[in-house]
């Protein structure tokens, strides 16, 4: 959707009013900035009217900021009147009523100002962009919290424990790292020299304890502000922790694998190996590449012409809005031996089998999706803590009559040579290419995964209790799945999906072609072809 700006001039009264109609993203702030440089002069105050705003991303917040610079400079004073819920809860979230005055028809918030103390700033990687304006999108949501509450069994040791996770936040500088807008430039960056609080044990009764729960269930407030909790606490029935993550700084593999095997090796007196270069430098390294205008195009082919009705599931319902729902099934049709006995790329595999479903399922020949990869590639970033998530689209044509190995070889070369020009993701991300892909994910299990599953903590099991109401899209006719290779060598699927759009039976079909698939997928000399047919 684009954005229409209406404008309305009280000359006698000295009011210039801005009505914001649709989105402001980064696809439609150039718009806006060119009505606050050309419009805004001459008056004394500048209204922003978002009565009619649909949705802000991160980009809208920084021509938001600009433009209330540009306000001061001219002694304008500058408002931003009447948001919807939807963009006052992104407001809320990042805390923008201390940068600009927000003003209701119930209520005025005063204004504030951008601290010009604070030094060492960093780029947003693009995958921490797109998390955060896709969370933009349903702000007051739990939707970007990774972690939970587990209790823990009752020989733990709750002081060293206590210690052994206050030395693992303090040896890394993503625990530190903090979400705010550049005083100079207004962009959304990121530091890591916040300060750290140390977790202590608690004492509470049951009921403090049900209230402390709620936490559970609170969106993060993302500006200047810690981006993790972590609670350590003792109750008439147990020992209990509460661990929690901002997507946007930690990933599944860095909680998994990496915090929870640090804090184990803490626990028991261990010595911890320090890797060379901490998170901030890899984010200069990351993002300090210069422009790659090669990588750019080659993303804008591959996305070129993607069409809903032929790279997605055809819709079985139309009931307005959209709204969350999830299918699972326990896979059938594959074992993790199967890997070993072929050394055929697990990732690769079954990502083909959910783009031949994908594929078969809306009667097409060709299927476009995004994939999720960790993003390690180096020894010394397999032990770096922070995300390093890349998702990126990847286009297939199975119109060739092809064997099943090939098809495997040939996209696992398409896997790689994506990687080439990860650096020009920022182009996705921006310019909103795959916003209507179904996105592919694989999980090597997790530590966390599961309300009521174990998992071992510093030579015990705790049991996981409780997780945050994940909403894991919130973009429209989306599908994200999710394959989640167990410890005992099966599979499980779970797909999220738009429920206004597709219905249950629809994901089970899907989800049954997926199983299909991968049982034909296993004999190496196979035509792909009949897979299709």
């Amino acid at each position: 959707m684009s954005l229409k700006i209406n404008m309305r001039k009280d000359i006698s009264a000295g009011v210039l009013v801005l009505e914001l109609d649709g989105r402001l993203d980064a696809t439609t702030v150039d718009a806006f900035n060119h009505s606050i440089e050309e419009f805004a002069t001459k008056v004394s105050r500048l209204d922003v009217d978002f009565s009619r705003l649909e949705y802000m991303s991160s980009a809208g917040l920084r021509a938001i900021l600009m433009a209330k610079k540009h306000a001061d400079r001219e002694n304008i004073k500058f408002r931003v009147v009447n948001p919807q819920s939807s963009v006052a809860d992104v407001f809320d979230m990042t805390g923008f009523n201390h940068f600009v005055e927000i003003v209701n028809t119930s209520a005025e918030v005063g204004d504030g100002a951008v601290s010009d103390s604070m030094t060492g700033f960093y780029p947003l990687r693009a995958i921490q962009r797109w998390m955060m304006d896709t969370h933009f999108q349903k702000a007051n949501s739990t939707m970007m919290n990774e972690g939970g509450l587990a209790k823990l069994d009752d020989s733990l040791d709750m002081e060293r424990l206590a210690g052994a996770i206050n030395d693992t936040l303090s040896a890394h500088d993503i625990f530190r790292c903090r979400i705010l807008f550049h005083p100079e430039t207004g962009e959304i960056c990121q530091r890591f020299d916040g300060s750290l609080s140390k977790v202590r044990i608690e004492s509470l009764s049951e009921d403090e304890f049900e209230k402390r729960k709620l936490e559970l269930k609170r969106p993060y407030q993302i500006i200047d502000r810690p981006l993790f909790r972590i609670y350590l606490i003792i109750t008439p029935s147990g020992k209990y922790m509460y661990l929690d993550f901002y997507h946007v700084i930690m990933d599944g593999v860095a909680t998994a694998m990496l915090f929870f095997r640090e804090l184990d090796l803490r626990y028991k007196g261990r010595p911890i190996k320090q890797n060379d270069i901490s998170y901030a430098d890899y984010i200069l390294q990351e993002c300090g590449r210069p422009r790659n205008a090669v990588g750019e195009a080659y993303w804008r082919e591959m996305l070129k012409g993607f069409d809903e009705k032929k790279h997605l599931p055809p819709s079985d319902k139309h009931e307005g809005s959209w709204k969350f729902n999830a299918h699972f099934r326990q896979l059938q049709n594959i074992q993790k031996s199967f890997f070993a006995e072929t050394k055929y790329p697990e990732h690769t595999f079954l990502m083909a089998a959910v783009m031949l479903a994908i594929a078969k399922s809306a009667g097409s020949r060709e299927a476009i999706m995004s994939y999720v990869h960790n993003g390690r590639t180096t020894r010394a970033e397999m032990r770096l803590m922070g995300l390093m998530l890349v998702q990126m689209p990847i286009r297939y044509d199975f119109h060739n009559d092809i064997s099943v190995q090939e098809l495997i070889e040939d996209l696992d070369k398409k896997v790689a040579e994506g990687f080439q020009y990860r650096d020009s993701l920022d182009t996705v991300y921006t310019e909103g290419l795959e916003d209507d892909c179904a996105t592919f994910i694989l999980q090597k299990g997790n530590l966390m995964g599961n309300a009521g599953g174990d998992f071992p903590l510093c030579g015990t099991m705790a049991l996981l209790q409780e997780l945050p109401q994940n909403k894991a899209s919130a973009v429209e006719n989306s599908l994200d799945i999710h394959v989640v290779a167990e410890a005992d060598g099966t599979y499980r699927m779970k797909i999220e999906y738009d429920a206004s759009r597709y219905s249950e039976g629809k994901m089970s079909y899907l989800s049954e072609l997926v199983d299909e698939m991968l049982k034909g997928l296993q004999e190496a000399d196979k035509s792909v072809l009949e897979l299709l047919a």
